[in-house]
């Protein structure tokens, strides 16, 4: 069975005053997109991988992962505008030679695990579409533009979601060529599967999955690696 990796890593999604160039952020001697990549590249059932980058990007990092002892190809393309964009690209980079499965996951989250990936593929194989995600354990409140509360978020099914996220390629692929015909945006490509009408499983996630968006959380997960190296 070929299982694709993509890996969008081209700032689609940028809150404001982020950098697409934390990628290149170092996490516990390493960059934050290093770590990520040999996370699923040291994976068995990963048959390949593809990274999305930007164009200012993509010189250093090219440079930042011209090393032997990958086990594994990495074709490196450039991305898009928004993270959806990078992920069609991916998918049509595959429409040659298309893999059974594709496995999305943000590359600012170096800390995936094998079981993870394990999981996701898994609940994939069975249901044709899978994402990690974890309880919410926070209270949440509506709040209205002039910053007063107008109600509660009920949690009870709420869940926060994460990657990685598995697809069919083929429903993944078709979902995109939704979302273009139809000018559709999403958050995640699994809510792309749910346009499609077909119902997405939800696998246990991690909290130590982190994703790196400030240093701050890039503290937070060399903090992690030193109280556990093998935590991944």
């Amino acid at each position: 069975m070929q299982v694709q990796a993509i890996i969008p890593a081209a700032g689609a999604g940028l809150h404001h005053g982020e950098s697409s160039a934390r990628v290149l952020m170092s996490v516990g001697g390493r960059s934050l997109i290093r770590r990520t990549l040999e996370a699923f590249d040291r994976c068995p059932e990963i048959t390949g991988i593809t990274l999305l980058i930007s164009q200012r990007n993509l010189l250093e990092v090219t440079r930042e992962l011209e090393s032997d002892g990958w086990r594994k190809a990495i074709d490196i393309h450039l991305g898009g505008e928004r993270r959806q964009d990078s992920v069609r690209l991916g998918l049509l980079s595959l429409k040659k030679d298309p893999p059974d499965f594709v496995i999305v996951h943000d590359g600012a989250r170096p800390l995936v695990s094998d079981d993870l990936i394990h999981a996701g593929l898994e609940a994939a194989r069975q249901h044709g579409a899978a994402t990690a995600a974890i309880p919410v354990h926070h209270t949440y409140k509506h709040v209205d533009s002039a910053g007063f509360v107008h109600g509660t978020v009920e949690r009870a099914d709420l869940m926060q979601v994460q990657t990685p996220q598995v697809f069919r390629y083929d429903w993944l692929l078709e979902a995109h060529e939704k979302a273009v015909r139809e000018r559709i945006v999403v958050e995640d490509d699994a809510e792309l599967i749910e346009k499609l009408g077909k119902l997405v499983k939800v696998f246990s996630g991690s909290s130590r999955n982190l994703k790196v968006v400030t240093r701050e959380d890039a503290l937070m997960v060399e903090a992690l690696l030193a109280a556990d190296p093998l935590c991944v």
